[in-house]
Protein backbone atom coordinates (compact mmCIF):
# COMPACT_ATOMS: atom_id res chain seq x y z
CA UNK A 1 0.00 0.00 0.00
CA UNK A 2 1.16 3.30 -0.87
CA UNK A 3 1.54 6.31 1.19
CA UNK A 4 -0.70 7.96 -0.63
CA UNK A 5 -3.58 5.06 0.02
CA UNK A 6 -2.34 5.06 3.98
CA UNK A 7 -3.22 8.99 3.73
CA UNK A 8 -6.39 8.70 1.75
CA UNK A 9 -7.52 5.42 4.06
CA UNK A 10 -6.81 7.45 7.73
CA UNK A 11 -8.60 10.48 5.99
CA UNK A 12 -11.50 8.26 5.12
CA UNK A 13 -11.06 6.60 8.74
CA UNK A 14 -11.38 10.16 9.91
CA UNK A 15 -14.01 11.08 8.55
CA UNK A 16 -15.93 8.17 9.15
CA UNK A 17 -15.75 8.25 12.62
CA UNK A 18 -16.55 12.14 12.77
CA UNK A 19 -20.03 10.79 11.15
CA UNK A 20 -20.37 7.93 13.84
CA UNK A 21 -20.04 10.44 16.92
CA UNK A 22 -22.26 13.23 14.95
CA UNK A 23 -24.63 10.38 14.52
CA UNK A 24 -24.59 9.55 18.63
CA UNK A 25 -25.06 13.14 19.80
CA UNK A 26 -27.40 14.94 17.41
CA UNK A 27 -30.84 15.46 17.80
CA UNK A 28 -31.63 17.31 14.69
CA UNK A 29 -31.97 14.61 12.25
CA UNK A 30 -32.50 16.75 9.48
CA UNK A 31 -29.53 19.46 10.38
CA UNK A 32 -27.50 16.19 10.32
CA UNK A 33 -28.37 14.74 7.00
CA UNK A 34 -27.35 18.09 5.45
CA UNK A 35 -24.10 18.24 7.59
CA UNK A 36 -22.85 14.50 6.17
CA UNK A 37 -24.03 15.05 2.94
CA UNK A 38 -21.77 18.57 2.84
CA UNK A 39 -18.44 16.91 3.85
CA UNK A 40 -18.72 13.64 1.60
CA UNK A 41 -18.22 16.02 -0.70
CA UNK A 42 -14.83 16.36 0.09
CA UNK A 43 -14.42 13.00 1.54
CA UNK A 44 -15.09 12.29 -1.84
CA UNK A 45 -12.73 14.49 -3.44
CA UNK A 46 -15.85 15.31 -5.82
CA UNK A 47 -17.65 18.73 -6.41
CA UNK A 48 -21.74 17.37 -5.90
CA UNK A 49 -23.30 14.94 -3.41
CA UNK A 50 -27.29 14.51 -2.49
CA UNK A 51 -29.50 12.38 -1.44
CA UNK A 52 -32.81 11.45 -2.31
CA UNK A 53 -35.26 9.32 0.13
CA UNK A 54 -37.61 7.01 -1.08
CA UNK A 55 -41.73 7.85 -0.32
CA UNK A 56 -43.20 4.50 -0.19
CA UNK A 57 -46.93 5.33 -1.02
CA UNK A 58 -46.03 6.99 -4.38
CA UNK A 59 -42.82 4.93 -5.19
CA UNK A 60 -41.03 8.00 -5.72
CA UNK A 61 -37.28 9.22 -4.48
CA UNK A 62 -37.27 13.18 -3.81
CA UNK A 63 -33.90 14.87 -3.36
CA UNK A 64 -33.69 16.13 0.27
CA UNK A 65 -30.19 17.16 0.47
CA UNK A 66 -27.21 18.30 -1.72
CA UNK A 67 -24.22 20.24 -1.98
CA UNK A 68 -23.85 21.80 -5.17
CA UNK A 69 -26.94 21.17 -7.37
CA UNK A 70 -29.33 23.79 -7.20
CA UNK A 71 -31.18 23.84 -3.74
CA UNK A 72 -33.86 25.21 -5.12
CA UNK A 73 -35.06 21.35 -5.82
CA UNK A 74 -34.69 20.22 -2.53
CA UNK A 75 -37.87 18.98 -1.47
CA UNK A 76 -39.94 19.28 -5.46
CA UNK A 77 -37.06 17.34 -7.65
CA UNK A 78 -38.20 13.34 -7.73
CA UNK A 79 -37.32 10.29 -10.08
CA UNK A 80 -39.77 7.26 -9.65
CA UNK A 81 -37.99 3.78 -9.02
CA UNK A 82 -36.09 2.81 -12.29
CA UNK A 83 -36.06 5.89 -13.64
CA UNK A 84 -32.64 7.14 -14.11
CA UNK A 85 -29.57 6.52 -12.73
CA UNK A 86 -30.93 6.96 -9.14
CA UNK A 87 -34.49 4.85 -9.63
CA UNK A 88 -32.25 1.73 -11.25
CA UNK A 89 -29.87 1.79 -7.81
CA UNK A 90 -32.81 1.84 -6.19
CA UNK A 91 -34.39 -0.69 -8.40
CA UNK A 92 -31.24 -2.58 -8.57
CA UNK A 93 -29.92 -1.99 -4.81
CA UNK A 94 -26.32 -2.28 -6.40
CA UNK A 95 -24.03 1.27 -6.82
CA UNK A 96 -23.44 2.13 -10.49
CA UNK A 97 -20.63 4.24 -11.62
CA UNK A 98 -20.61 6.52 -14.85
CA UNK A 99 -17.69 7.75 -16.02
CA UNK A 100 -19.53 9.94 -18.60
CA UNK A 101 -23.90 10.31 -17.72
CA UNK A 102 -24.42 11.72 -21.29
CA UNK A 103 -23.23 8.34 -22.68
CA UNK A 104 -24.75 6.48 -20.19
CA UNK A 105 -28.71 5.55 -21.45
CA UNK A 106 -29.79 4.90 -17.79
CA UNK A 107 -29.73 8.92 -17.19
CA UNK A 108 -32.11 10.92 -16.80
CA UNK A 109 -32.18 15.28 -16.86
CA UNK A 110 -33.95 16.83 -13.80
CA UNK A 111 -34.71 19.90 -14.85
CA UNK A 112 -33.75 23.10 -12.55
CA UNK A 113 -31.29 20.50 -10.24
CA UNK A 114 -28.93 18.83 -13.08
CA UNK A 115 -25.98 20.96 -14.12
CA UNK A 116 -24.28 20.40 -17.51
CA UNK A 117 -21.07 20.54 -15.77
CA UNK A 118 -21.01 17.62 -14.31
CA UNK A 119 -19.81 14.52 -15.60
CA UNK A 120 -18.79 11.68 -13.67
CA UNK A 121 -21.49 10.06 -11.25
CA UNK A 122 -21.28 7.43 -8.66
CA UNK A 123 -24.76 6.06 -6.78
CA UNK A 124 -25.13 3.97 -4.01
CA UNK A 125 -28.34 2.54 -2.78
CA UNK A 126 -29.14 3.41 0.94
CA UNK A 127 -30.39 0.35 2.93
CA UNK A 128 -32.46 0.22 6.46
CA UNK A 129 -33.50 -3.19 7.49
CA UNK A 130 -32.87 -4.82 4.57
CA UNK A 131 -35.24 -2.19 2.68
CA UNK A 132 -34.01 0.51 0.35
CA UNK A 133 -34.30 3.72 1.92
CA UNK A 134 -32.80 6.21 -0.53
CA UNK A 135 -29.78 6.61 -3.22
CA UNK A 136 -26.97 8.64 -2.11
CA UNK A 137 -24.97 10.33 -5.13
CA UNK A 138 -21.60 11.78 -5.81
CA UNK A 139 -20.94 14.08 -9.10
CA UNK A 140 -17.52 15.34 -10.65
CA UNK A 141 -16.79 18.20 -13.00
CA UNK A 142 -13.14 16.23 -14.40
CA UNK A 143 -13.97 12.61 -15.93
CA UNK A 144 -13.28 10.40 -13.31
CA UNK A 145 -13.51 6.01 -13.40
CA UNK A 146 -14.38 5.94 -9.58
CA UNK A 147 -12.14 1.94 -8.45
CA UNK A 148 -13.52 -0.27 -5.98
CA UNK A 149 -12.22 1.38 -2.45
CA UNK A 150 -14.15 4.67 -3.61
CA UNK A 151 -17.19 2.89 -4.40
CA UNK A 152 -16.94 1.05 -1.11
CA UNK A 153 -15.83 4.13 1.03
CA UNK A 154 -19.35 5.85 -0.55
CA UNK A 155 -21.59 2.52 0.33
CA UNK A 156 -20.57 2.93 3.73
CA UNK A 157 -21.09 6.38 3.83
CA UNK A 158 -24.34 5.40 2.37
CA UNK A 159 -24.78 2.76 5.36
CA UNK A 160 -24.22 5.52 8.06
CA UNK A 161 -26.45 7.78 6.38
CA UNK A 162 -29.13 5.18 6.79
CA UNK A 163 -28.52 4.23 10.60
CA UNK A 164 -28.60 8.19 11.23
CA UNK A 165 -32.20 8.19 9.32
CA UNK A 166 -33.16 5.07 11.32
CA UNK A 167 -32.01 6.27 14.20
CA UNK A 168 -33.89 9.64 13.55
CA UNK A 169 -37.02 7.65 12.72
CA UNK A 170 -37.01 5.82 15.49
CA UNK A 171 -36.65 8.74 17.85
CA UNK A 172 -39.32 10.38 16.05
CA UNK A 173 -41.53 7.70 16.48
CA UNK A 174 -40.65 7.16 20.52
CA UNK A 175 -41.52 10.83 20.62
CA UNK A 176 -44.74 10.07 19.26
CA UNK A 177 -45.73 7.06 20.77
CA UNK A 178 -44.66 9.28 24.30
CA UNK A 179 -47.29 12.08 22.98
CA UNK A 180 -49.53 9.38 22.07
CA UNK A 181 -49.84 7.72 25.47
CA UNK A 182 -49.55 11.56 27.69
CA UNK A 183 -52.75 11.85 25.69
CA UNK A 184 -54.72 9.24 26.09
CA UNK A 185 -53.66 9.52 29.74
CA UNK A 186 -54.99 12.74 29.98
CA UNK A 187 -58.08 12.33 28.12
CA UNK A 188 -58.63 9.09 30.31
CA UNK A 189 -58.57 12.00 33.29
CA UNK A 190 -61.15 13.99 31.92
CA UNK A 191 -63.96 10.70 32.42
CA UNK A 192 -62.77 11.45 36.14
CA UNK A 193 -62.18 15.18 36.44
CA UNK A 194 -63.99 17.82 34.84
CA UNK A 195 -67.83 17.56 33.31
CA UNK A 196 -67.90 20.83 31.54
CA UNK A 197 -68.29 19.59 27.91
CA UNK A 198 -66.69 22.19 25.68
CA UNK A 199 -63.80 21.87 28.19
CA UNK A 200 -63.57 18.33 27.66
CA UNK A 201 -64.32 18.75 23.94
CA UNK A 202 -61.43 22.01 23.97
CA UNK A 203 -58.49 19.34 25.63
CA UNK A 204 -59.29 16.40 23.24
CA UNK A 205 -59.27 18.15 20.57
CA UNK A 206 -55.58 19.79 22.14
CA UNK A 207 -54.47 16.53 23.04
CA UNK A 208 -54.28 14.77 19.59
CA UNK A 209 -52.79 17.92 17.58
CA UNK A 210 -49.86 18.15 19.89
CA UNK A 211 -49.16 14.30 19.03
CA UNK A 212 -48.45 15.57 15.84
CA UNK A 213 -46.68 19.17 15.57
CA UNK A 214 -48.36 21.37 13.09
CA UNK A 215 -51.27 19.56 12.82
CA UNK A 216 -55.01 20.65 13.10
CA UNK A 217 -58.34 18.77 13.97
CA UNK A 218 -61.81 19.15 15.37
CA UNK A 219 -64.84 17.72 17.16
CA UNK A 220 -68.00 17.31 15.20
CA UNK A 221 -71.43 16.44 17.30
CA UNK A 222 -74.17 15.37 16.12
CA UNK A 223 -77.76 17.43 17.57
CA UNK A 224 -80.67 17.55 16.52
CA UNK A 225 -80.31 15.55 13.28
CA UNK A 226 -77.10 17.85 12.29
CA UNK A 227 -73.19 18.03 12.29
CA UNK A 228 -71.94 20.67 13.99
CA UNK A 229 -68.46 21.82 14.69
CA UNK A 230 -67.99 21.84 18.29
CA UNK A 231 -64.25 22.23 18.76
CA UNK A 232 -61.27 22.58 16.54
CA UNK A 233 -57.10 23.93 16.62
CA UNK A 234 -55.66 24.99 13.59
CA UNK A 235 -57.34 25.10 10.21
CA UNK A 236 -58.56 22.19 8.54
CA UNK A 237 -58.71 21.59 4.83
CA UNK A 238 -62.37 20.91 2.99
CA UNK A 239 -61.13 17.12 2.39
CA UNK A 240 -60.48 16.85 6.41
CA UNK A 241 -64.13 18.17 7.39
CA UNK A 242 -65.84 16.06 4.85
CA UNK A 243 -64.11 12.82 5.81
CA UNK A 244 -66.02 13.64 9.63
CA UNK A 245 -68.80 13.54 8.04
CA UNK A 246 -68.38 10.79 5.95
CA UNK A 247 -67.31 9.09 9.43
CA UNK A 248 -70.37 10.00 11.20
CA UNK A 249 -72.48 9.15 7.91
CA UNK A 250 -70.94 6.09 7.66
CA UNK A 251 -70.06 4.92 11.30
CA UNK A 252 -66.48 4.15 10.03
CA UNK A 253 -63.31 5.16 10.18
CA UNK A 254 -62.01 7.32 6.88
CA UNK A 255 -58.43 7.48 6.64
CA UNK A 256 -56.94 9.38 3.87
CA UNK A 257 -52.89 10.58 2.46
CA UNK A 258 -52.96 13.74 5.12
CA UNK A 259 -55.82 13.12 7.44
CA UNK A 260 -58.05 10.44 9.50
CA UNK A 261 -61.58 10.83 10.62
CA UNK A 262 -63.33 8.45 13.72
CA UNK A 263 -66.52 8.29 14.70
CA UNK A 264 -67.27 8.77 17.86
CA UNK A 265 -69.03 5.79 19.55
CA UNK A 266 -70.62 5.32 23.25
CA UNK A 267 -72.64 2.15 24.13
CA UNK A 268 -73.64 2.26 20.30
CA UNK A 269 -74.70 5.39 19.97
CA UNK A 270 -73.30 8.12 17.27
CA UNK A 271 -72.37 10.73 19.17
CA UNK A 272 -70.53 12.48 16.65
CA UNK A 273 -66.35 12.29 14.73
CA UNK A 274 -63.05 13.58 15.48
CA UNK A 275 -60.73 14.46 12.46
CA UNK A 276 -57.09 15.10 12.55
CA UNK A 277 -54.86 16.51 9.64
CA UNK A 278 -51.48 16.63 9.17
CA UNK A 279 -49.98 18.39 6.60
CA UNK A 280 -47.05 17.28 4.69
CA UNK A 281 -48.54 13.38 5.60
CA UNK A 282 -47.63 10.82 3.55
CA UNK A 283 -49.25 8.07 5.19
CA UNK A 284 -50.69 7.23 7.98
CA UNK A 285 -49.08 4.08 9.94
CA UNK A 286 -51.60 1.41 11.42
CA UNK A 287 -50.21 2.18 14.73
CA UNK A 288 -51.09 5.67 14.25
CA UNK A 289 -54.61 5.23 13.23
CA UNK A 290 -54.95 2.59 15.85
CA UNK A 291 -54.22 5.54 18.72
CA UNK A 292 -56.57 7.60 17.15
CA UNK A 293 -59.20 5.10 17.75
CA UNK A 294 -58.47 4.76 20.52
CA UNK A 295 -58.55 8.59 21.38
CA UNK A 296 -61.85 8.28 19.51
CA UNK A 297 -62.95 5.97 22.34
CA UNK A 298 -61.38 7.79 25.19
CA UNK A 299 -63.72 10.62 23.60
CA UNK A 300 -66.52 9.21 22.93
CA UNK A 301 -66.67 7.92 26.74
CA UNK A 302 -65.87 11.24 28.29
CA UNK A 303 -68.07 12.97 25.68
CA UNK A 304 -70.71 10.79 26.58
CA UNK A 305 -70.43 11.16 30.33
CA UNK A 306 -70.34 15.48 30.21
CA UNK A 307 -73.47 15.45 28.01
CA UNK A 308 -75.24 13.13 30.26
CA UNK A 309 -74.48 15.36 33.51
CA UNK A 310 -75.33 18.23 31.20
CA UNK A 311 -78.99 16.86 30.43
CA UNK A 312 -79.13 15.87 33.97
CA UNK A 313 -78.12 19.25 35.25
CA UNK A 314 -80.03 21.13 32.68
CA UNK A 315 -83.20 18.87 33.92
CA UNK A 316 -82.55 19.18 37.56
CA UNK A 317 -82.47 23.20 36.46
CA UNK A 318 -86.12 23.30 34.90
CA UNK A 319 -87.24 21.71 37.39
CA UNK A 320 -85.89 23.85 40.38
CA UNK A 321 -87.72 27.39 37.88
CA UNK A 322 -90.64 25.23 37.99
CA UNK A 323 -90.86 24.55 41.53
CA UNK A 324 -89.70 28.41 42.03
CA UNK A 325 -92.36 29.66 39.45
CA UNK A 326 -94.78 27.14 41.78
CA UNK A 327 -93.91 28.62 44.93
CA UNK A 328 -94.27 32.36 43.77
CA UNK A 329 -97.21 32.12 42.27
CA UNK A 330 -99.10 29.67 44.84
CA UNK A 331 -97.48 32.44 47.38
CA UNK A 332 -98.48 35.22 45.60
CA UNK A 333 -102.03 34.08 44.82
CA UNK A 334 -102.39 32.98 48.33
CA UNK A 335 -101.79 36.82 49.41
CA UNK A 336 -104.52 37.98 47.55
CA UNK A 337 -107.04 36.03 49.20
CA UNK A 338 -105.65 37.95 52.83
CA UNK A 339 -106.88 41.69 50.97
CA UNK A 340 -110.40 40.75 51.00
CA UNK A 341 -110.75 38.37 54.23
CA UNK A 342 -109.72 41.49 55.71
CA UNK A 343 -112.99 43.84 54.02
CA UNK A 344 -115.00 40.61 54.65
CA UNK A 345 -113.94 41.36 58.25
CA UNK A 346 -114.29 44.99 58.36
CA UNK A 347 -118.01 44.78 56.61
CA UNK A 348 -118.40 42.03 59.50
CA UNK A 349 -117.43 44.52 62.03
CA UNK A 350 -119.86 47.33 61.21
CA UNK A 351 -122.45 44.32 61.30
CA UNK A 352 -121.81 44.30 64.70
CA UNK A 353 -120.91 47.82 65.23
CA UNK A 354 -124.45 49.06 63.67
CA UNK A 355 -126.59 46.13 64.60
CA UNK A 356 -130.10 46.74 63.69
CA UNK A 357 -129.29 50.48 63.48
CA UNK A 358 -129.09 50.88 59.55
CA UNK A 359 -129.38 48.66 56.60
CA UNK A 360 -126.19 46.40 56.57
CA UNK A 361 -123.91 46.21 53.45
CA UNK A 362 -124.34 42.38 52.51
CA UNK A 363 -123.91 42.68 49.03
CA UNK A 364 -120.90 43.71 49.75
CA UNK A 365 -119.80 41.04 51.95
CA UNK A 366 -121.01 39.04 49.26
CA UNK A 367 -119.25 39.97 46.15
CA UNK A 368 -115.90 39.92 48.48
CA UNK A 369 -116.48 35.79 48.93
CA UNK A 370 -117.41 35.78 45.09
CA UNK A 371 -113.63 37.02 44.66
CA UNK A 372 -112.50 34.60 47.15
CA UNK A 373 -114.41 31.85 44.89
CA UNK A 374 -112.29 33.45 41.86
CA UNK A 375 -108.61 33.08 44.11
CA UNK A 376 -109.54 29.67 44.81
CA UNK A 377 -109.72 28.57 41.51
CA UNK A 378 -106.50 30.59 39.85
CA UNK A 379 -104.75 28.85 42.37
CA UNK A 380 -106.32 25.46 41.43
CA UNK A 381 -105.77 26.61 37.68
CA UNK A 382 -102.06 27.45 38.18
CA UNK A 383 -101.34 24.35 40.14
CA UNK A 384 -102.56 22.01 37.41
CA UNK A 385 -100.19 23.71 34.67
CA UNK A 386 -97.10 22.71 34.45
CA UNK A 387 -95.04 26.06 34.84
CA UNK A 388 -97.38 28.46 36.55
CA UNK A 389 -96.95 31.80 35.46
CA UNK A 390 -98.37 35.58 36.10
CA UNK A 391 -101.75 35.98 34.31
CA UNK A 392 -102.61 39.68 33.40
CA UNK A 393 -105.13 40.66 31.20
CA UNK A 394 -104.05 44.25 29.52
CA UNK A 395 -106.65 46.79 28.69
CA UNK A 396 -107.28 50.88 28.70
CA UNK A 397 -108.97 51.77 31.86
CA UNK A 398 -109.30 55.22 33.92
CA UNK A 399 -107.00 55.26 36.47
CA UNK A 400 -108.77 57.89 38.62
CA UNK A 401 -112.12 55.75 39.23
CA UNK A 402 -110.21 52.94 39.70
CA UNK A 403 -108.08 54.29 42.32
CA UNK A 404 -111.45 55.39 43.94
CA UNK A 405 -113.48 52.31 43.65
CA UNK A 406 -110.78 50.11 45.23
CA UNK A 407 -110.43 52.66 48.02
CA UNK A 408 -114.26 52.50 48.24
CA UNK A 409 -114.16 48.79 48.65
CA UNK A 410 -111.21 48.78 51.26
CA UNK A 411 -112.76 51.47 53.45
CA UNK A 412 -114.29 49.00 55.90
CA UNK A 413 -110.34 47.30 56.34
CA UNK A 414 -109.00 50.82 56.80
CA UNK A 415 -111.88 52.52 58.97
CA UNK A 416 -110.06 52.72 62.23
CA UNK A 417 -107.35 55.06 60.19
CA UNK A 418 -108.65 58.64 58.10
CA UNK A 419 -108.16 57.31 54.39
CA UNK A 420 -108.16 59.77 51.62
CA UNK A 421 -108.16 59.64 48.12
CA UNK A 422 -107.10 61.65 44.96
CA UNK A 423 -108.46 64.75 44.26
CA UNK A 424 -111.23 64.84 41.48
CA UNK A 425 -109.80 65.31 37.48
CA UNK A 426 -110.18 64.81 34.75
CA UNK A 427 -109.79 60.80 33.45
CA UNK A 428 -106.46 59.62 33.73
CA UNK A 429 -106.37 56.27 31.09
CA UNK A 430 -103.75 54.11 31.34
CA UNK A 431 -102.91 50.16 29.99
CA UNK A 432 -102.82 47.10 31.79
CA UNK A 433 -104.77 44.74 34.09
CA UNK A 434 -107.79 46.74 35.92
CA UNK A 435 -108.53 44.00 38.15
CA UNK A 436 -104.85 42.96 39.06
CA UNK A 437 -104.12 47.39 39.89
CA UNK A 438 -107.05 47.38 42.14
CA UNK A 439 -105.49 44.22 44.13
CA UNK A 440 -101.96 46.53 44.41
CA UNK A 441 -103.47 49.17 45.62
CA UNK A 442 -105.40 47.20 48.27
CA UNK A 443 -102.27 45.56 49.26
CA UNK A 444 -100.85 48.68 49.35
CA UNK A 445 -103.46 50.48 51.75
CA UNK A 446 -103.83 46.77 53.60
CA UNK A 447 -99.79 46.95 54.52
CA UNK A 448 -100.60 50.12 55.31
CA UNK A 449 -102.93 49.83 57.64
CA UNK A 450 -100.97 47.02 59.60
CA UNK A 451 -97.40 49.23 60.36
CA UNK A 452 -99.50 53.04 60.86
CA UNK A 453 -100.95 53.95 64.58
CA UNK A 454 -104.77 54.06 64.46
CA UNK A 455 -106.64 57.39 64.05
CA UNK A 456 -103.32 58.36 61.51
CA UNK A 457 -103.83 58.91 57.53
CA UNK A 458 -103.54 56.85 54.84
CA UNK A 459 -103.74 59.43 51.45
CA UNK A 460 -103.50 57.64 48.07
CA UNK A 461 -102.48 60.26 45.48
CA UNK A 462 -102.39 60.58 41.50
CA UNK A 463 -100.28 62.20 39.21
CA UNK A 464 -99.32 62.29 35.76
CA UNK A 465 -95.67 61.57 34.23
CA UNK A 466 -94.47 61.72 30.49
CA UNK A 467 -95.17 58.60 29.15
CA UNK A 468 -97.11 56.95 32.56
CA UNK A 469 -99.08 57.54 35.58
CA UNK A 470 -97.87 57.28 39.47
CA UNK A 471 -99.86 56.38 42.12
CA UNK A 472 -98.66 56.92 45.69
CA UNK A 473 -99.89 55.38 48.92
CA UNK A 474 -98.71 57.17 52.01
CA UNK A 475 -98.95 56.45 55.73
CA UNK A 476 -97.77 58.24 59.26
CA UNK A 477 -96.48 55.20 60.42
CA UNK A 478 -92.45 54.32 61.72
CA UNK A 479 -91.39 53.99 57.82
CA UNK A 480 -89.10 51.57 56.70
CA UNK A 481 -85.41 51.23 58.50
CA UNK A 482 -82.55 51.45 56.20
CA UNK A 483 -81.43 48.19 57.33
CA UNK A 484 -84.38 46.72 55.57
CA UNK A 485 -84.65 49.12 52.28
CA UNK A 486 -82.98 46.22 50.37
CA UNK A 487 -84.95 43.62 51.08
CA UNK A 488 -88.44 43.88 51.66
CA UNK A 489 -89.53 43.21 48.19
CA UNK A 490 -88.17 40.02 48.26
CA UNK A 491 -90.61 36.58 49.01
CA UNK A 492 -91.28 36.16 52.86
CA UNK A 493 -88.84 39.16 53.32
CA UNK A 494 -90.38 41.08 56.76
CA UNK A 495 -88.74 43.90 58.60
CA UNK A 496 -87.01 42.76 61.75
CA UNK A 497 -88.90 45.28 64.02
CA UNK A 498 -91.82 44.32 63.00
CA UNK A 499 -92.01 40.74 64.17
CA UNK A 500 -95.15 40.80 66.21
CA UNK A 501 -97.25 41.95 63.29
CA UNK A 502 -98.81 39.06 61.19
CA UNK A 503 -98.14 38.81 57.99
CA UNK A 504 -96.23 36.03 55.71
CA UNK A 505 -93.49 38.56 53.85
CA UNK A 506 -94.86 38.18 50.56
CA UNK A 507 -96.97 41.61 49.70
CA UNK A 508 -94.65 43.75 49.13
CA UNK A 509 -93.29 41.06 46.46
CA UNK A 510 -96.20 39.90 44.94
CA UNK A 511 -97.29 44.06 44.37
CA UNK A 512 -94.06 44.40 42.85
CA UNK A 513 -94.65 41.03 40.28
CA UNK A 514 -98.12 42.17 39.00
CA UNK A 515 -96.79 46.17 38.36
CA UNK A 516 -93.46 44.81 36.78
CA UNK A 517 -95.60 42.61 34.67
CA UNK A 518 -97.78 45.48 33.43
CA UNK A 519 -94.72 47.71 32.46
CA UNK A 520 -94.60 49.42 35.52
CA UNK A 521 -92.33 50.08 38.52
CA UNK A 522 -92.98 49.89 42.55
CA UNK A 523 -90.33 51.52 44.98
CA UNK A 524 -90.00 53.30 48.65
CA UNK A 525 -89.84 56.91 49.55
CA UNK A 526 -89.31 58.47 52.21
CA UNK A 527 -92.86 60.64 53.20
CA UNK A 528 -92.40 64.44 53.48
CA UNK A 529 -92.73 64.11 57.17
CA UNK A 530 -91.80 60.60 58.37
CA UNK A 531 -94.20 57.54 57.16
CA UNK A 532 -93.46 55.35 54.12
CA UNK A 533 -94.64 55.79 51.04
CA UNK A 534 -94.93 53.33 48.33
CA UNK A 535 -95.12 54.15 44.66
CA UNK A 536 -95.55 52.08 41.46
CA UNK A 537 -96.02 53.27 37.84
CA UNK A 538 -98.10 52.34 34.98
CA UNK A 539 -97.49 53.47 31.21
CA UNK A 540 -100.08 55.68 29.49
CA UNK A 541 -102.73 54.29 27.75
CA UNK A 542 -103.17 55.44 24.00
CA UNK A 543 -106.92 56.58 22.67
CA UNK A 544 -108.05 52.87 21.08
CA UNK A 545 -105.74 50.48 22.52
CA UNK A 546 -107.17 46.80 22.24
CA UNK A 547 -106.79 44.64 24.83
CA UNK A 548 -104.92 41.68 25.05
CA UNK A 549 -103.62 38.65 27.18
CA UNK A 550 -100.33 37.41 28.45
Amino acid sequence: MTASDSERKLRELSFLHEVTQLAASARDWDEMLRIVIGRTTDAMGAEVSSLYLLEKPEGVLRLVATNGLNRGGIGRAALRLGEGIVGWVANARVPLATRDVRAEPRWKWVPEVDEKRFTSMLSVPVIARDEVIGVMNVQTVEPRDFVREEIDFLQTIANQVAGIIEKGRLQRESDRKLREVSALFEVSNVLTSTLDLDEVLSLIVDRLVRVYPGASGAILLREEGADRERSRSGELQRTATHAAHRAISERRPIVAFDHIAMPLIANDRLLGAVVLQVPDYKEFLEEEVRFVGALANQAALAIDKASLYALERKTTESLRELERARADFVAVVTHDLRTPLSVIRGYLDLLADKNGKAKMPVSEATAQVERLDHLVDRILAGVRTDRPELSLRRARFDLRTTVAAALKEVAPMARRHKLTGPRAGQPLFVRGDKRRTVEVIAGLVHNATKYAPEGTRIAVRIERADDRAIVRVQDEGPGVPPQDRTRIFEPYARGVAHDDIAGSGIGLFAARRVVEGQGGDLWLEDGPSGGAVFAFTLPLARAGTASATR
